[in-house]
């Protein structure tokens, strides 16, 4: 077999392995699934999934997290599953995405991920926006392949607004660091073990992670 004949079926091959593994070949963007939205505001989050999956929430002004059942581990379930209305949350914990926020797209490209919101999220100014943007953005980077986050509302890219950079076209989990709490903070709001301890792991992540300043 000649060597032009040899690379030409090698290539065939491949092609053919990454069909069946339902993975495209091309090296562009891909949009990422989000399950479709059937709940009413008023409806219970449901939370009799099969795969638990870790969302951030607020608490007196800082982010924590909380472990959801979910139905699985995607990313799409799983900022879907932080836009729901009515979750059923632990102690204090709440929610600083406004009720409507719709979830339009999601694109991944090289660890930059796009977050396409509706018009509802616009509705944030502040030291809400930069909460919601925190929620969303630790959120996303639990899954090891996003390594940054960028923000559209209605297919038009937005800033975001980072506590350590101020208003920027796109942000890490870096910038939101300074909104976790301490572990005293985390003792005195009588968090759950659990949330402590993936606090702790997260708090420990980013001093790692993060450059200093």
């Amino acid at each position: 077999m000649t060597g032009h004949r040899l690379a030409a079926v090698l290539a065939a091959t491949a092609a053919l392995v990454l069909a069946a593994c339902g993975i495209s070949p091309d090296d562009q963007p891909r949009a990422l699934p989000i399950p479709p939205t059937t709940t009413t505001p008023s409806a219970p989050v449901t939370t009799g999934g099969s795969a638990s999956a870790v969302l951030w929430y607020v608490d007196d002004q800082s982010l924590v997290p909380a472990s959801r059942a979910l139905t699985d581990r995607s990313l799409g379930t799983a900022l879907g599953a932080l836009l729901e209305p009515g979750a059923s949350l632990e102690g204090e914990l709440s929610n600083s995405i406004p009720a409507g926020t719709q979830l339009l797209e999601l694109q991944l490209d090289a660890g930059v991920l796009g977050i396409d919101l509706s018009g509802s999220f616009e509705e944030l100014a502040g030291p809400a926006r930069q909460l919601a943007i925190g929620q969303l953005v630790l959120t996303a980077t639990e899954d090891r392949g996003v390594e940054e986050v960028r923000f559209l509302v209605d297919g038009e890219p937005v800033l975001a607004s980072s506590p350590e950079r101020g208003d920027v076209t796109s942000v890490t989990a870096c910038d939101f660091a300074p909104l976790l709490p301490s572990a005293e903070e985390a003792a005195a709001a009588q968090l759950s073990s659990t949330t402590v301890e993936r606090l702790d792991q997260r708090r420990s992540e980013l001093e790692r992670d993060c450059p200093s300043s």
